[in-house]
């Protein structure tokens, strides 16, 4: 367990949109600002781009600037693919990181590659150090569409896979819900942004010869993601209150949290369903 703790999210308000995309990646790790600072910056130059495509007659919208919004793009792909090197090197080394992301890394994992790929060669081509018009293979100068395409088919597939898509659209969704709503605490488990810093502060973590499925916030995320989809049997939510005993109620999980969740008023939550659907006691 760590000597010194940052607690500073213990008594923090809900971090506004621009704090999230800013402030507390930040604090997550360089990783994850340069991922969420491409991924924006593709986002809202890609949208761009596509307007005289989309939209008949604005074809000379941009009067002669286009090159800036093509330059920011290749740019901002370029702290995309840094950000997700980061990613990806963390997913390896960090155990908590790799228990929260679970399989669904691997389904962003698939698209983000050849999607960085081609992105790359297209960066190139914007900088003046690949001329792709001037290959010999009819098929390069269609690698604009192949880019749109795996975009269009990573963020379905992210989404239903629970990967960076679905996290990204329910830290907005958790952003505009009250704090201790029932909304709020069904789209934290995908808004988690699974750094893993609540399993290493967690003193039933500590406790249980550092298990990290010990650790009662994992136990909580898990219960949610169940939560989301369906409602648990009685027999689940028992066994899963159960579980949950081992939480001290210390709030170091708030504490330390970058996104500011509320895991005791979570678990509270968790609780008071639990009393209400629980088995009743069988008479002696």
């Amino acid at each position: 367990m760590p000597d010194k703790y940052d607690l500073s999210s213990l008594q923090a308000k809900k971090p506004g949109l621009i704090a999230l995309l800013f402030k507390r990646s930040f604090k997550v790790g360089i990783s994850d600002f340069l991922f969420h600072i491409g991924l924006w910056g593709q986002i809202i130059t890609g949208l761009i781009m596509e307007v005289p495509f989309l939209v008949r007659g604005t074809g000379t919208i941009f009067s002669g600037y286009g090159w800036l919004f093509s330059w920011t793009h290749g740019i901002t792909g370029l702290l995309l693919l840094l950000g997700g090197l980061g990613l990806f090197l963390r997913y390896l080394r960090n155990p908590f990181f790799r228990l929260a992301y679970g399989k669904a890394f691997f389904v962003d994992l698939v698209f983000l590659i050849p999607l960085g790929l081609v992105g790359l060669i297209q960066f190139f081509e914007v900088f003046g150090f690949l001329n792709i018009v001037g290959f010999s293979v009819a098929a390069l100068p269609y690698y604009g569409t192949l880019h749109l395409l795996l975009v269009y088919v990573w963020l379905v597939a992210s989404f239903f896979a629970g990967g960076a898509v679905r996290h990204g659209i329910a830290t907005i969704y958790w952003r505009f819900t009250k704090q201790d709503s029932g909304a709020a605490m069904l789209s934290f488990s995908s808004a988690c942004g699974k750094c893993g810093r609540c399993v290493a502060v967690c003193p039933s973590y500590e406790a249980y010869n550092h298990d990290p499925m010990e650790a009662p916030v994992l136990k909580l995320r898990k219960y949610y993601q169940i939560r989301r989809t369906r409602k648990l049997t009685p027999a689940e939510i028992k066994y899963v209150s159960e579980q949950m005993g081992t939480c001290t109620a210390c709030n170091l999980c708030a504490g330390v949290c970058p996104f500011s969740f509320n895991y005791v008023a979570m678990y509270n939550a968790m609780l008071q369903e639990a009393k209400q659907i629980a088995p009743a006691a069988q008479p002696a």
